[in-house]
């Protein structure tokens, strides 16, 4: 199936601009059987898959990451397709329009998206009614991405929504959306992610920014492992300026990434305790890449511009290609 959307199905889907041609993409996984019975063909299930992360047990280490699913409307397709676990939102407390448009744009040459969307989302109360709708086995595949630019505005997001997930991310790296970056200091996080886990029955991960330096990335992800985080996702987007985005900048993701990933997962693994899942998240699309992050520390990774490129089938290639060795 790969090969087809690659010939026939993304020339057609990319004529559309990258956003109506999400919109699209998101609407097609609405069709749940369908894509139930399209999984016994393109899922791939193997005991020696099975993945423990933060002490959650997922099928396979590969996981769609948030920002594919903003509002949670298809995570029982993305489960079904072969993904051993899946990542909503990012979800807001309030409903959020975004950056102006134009905020994204395909980069076809490097398999690339740049975007500054700005978390657009319906806010919680969609969130929380989408996900208290999946069954319990969906639910413990599922994580749920939170944020917002208050800690008040971000605790309240994990106790709503803790208790329909499995475990529970906090963004706290979008380069898109303005206040965020207050968090991307070491006190300032550690500050935040206590008192998260003061309250947190579940595991607790924080997704981390691209640092070029991976120096001053480990100081952030120590700060959070400290304060309480069970698992650290390595990385977000990286910041870039482009002129043809309304806002002027964006975050880059997809291929160009991949080597800035290896690199920074192996920090960050290096510098965590044992206990602490590392989740590899940046221009993985082929089971090679996906093995070289697992190699360098990740105990999972997370992929969405790979999904844009390669379409539907690509968990399950990954996953073949990671048993083929």
């Amino acid at each position: 199936m790969g090969m087809i959307y690659r010939t026939l199905i993304r020339p057609l889907v990319f004529r559309l601009p990258p956003e109506r041609s999400h919109a699209l993409a998101v609407a097609s996984f609405r069709a749940s059987p369908a894509w139930r019975l399209a999984g016994r063909i393109l899922a791939r299930r193997d005991a020696s898959l099975e993945t423990t992360l933060a002490g959650l047990t997922f099928p396979n280490p590969v996981g769609v990451a948030a920002g594919f699913d903003k509002d949670c409307e298809v995570l029982e397709s993305l489960l079904n397709v072969g993904f051993g676990y899946a990542v909503g939102g990012t979800v807001t407390l309030d409903p959020r329009p975004g950056n102006p448009r134009p905020r994204m744009l395909r980069l076809g040459a490097d398999d690339a998206l740049l975007n500054s969307l700005g978390f657009p989302g319906k806010g919680i109360e969609n969130a929380a009614r989408r996900l208290g709708k999946l069954s319990p086995g969906q639910k413990s595949r599922t994580l749920i991405s939170i944020s917002g630019t208050e800690d008040d505005d971000i605790l309240e997001c994990h106790r709503r929504l803790e208790p329909l997930v499995a475990g529970v991310e906090v963004n706290i790296s979008s380069p898109n959306t303005a206040g965020l970056a207050v968090f991307q200091e070491p006190l300032r996080l550690s500050a935040l992610i206590r008192r998260v886990s003061e309250e947190k029955k579940k595991p607790l991960f924080v997704k981390l920014p691209r640092f070029e330096d991976a120096a001053v990335l480990v100081e952030l992800a120590t700060a959070a492992v400290e304060a309480g985080a069970d698992g650290l996702v390595t990385a977000n987007t990286l910041p870039v300026e482009d002129d043809r985005l309304a806002t002027g900048r964006g975050g880059l993701s997809g291929q160009p990434l991949f080597e800035s990933t290896l690199k920074l997962v192996a920090a960050v693994k290096q510098a965590s305790p044992n206990h602490v899942a590392v989740i590899g998240c940046g221009g993985i699309s082929t089971g090679n890449q996906a093995q070289a992050v697992l190699d360098a520390g990740a105990s999972a990774v997370q992929l969405y511009t790979a999904l844009v490129y390669e379409g539907p089938a690509i968990a399950g290639s990954i996953c073949r290609q990671l048993l083929r060795g």
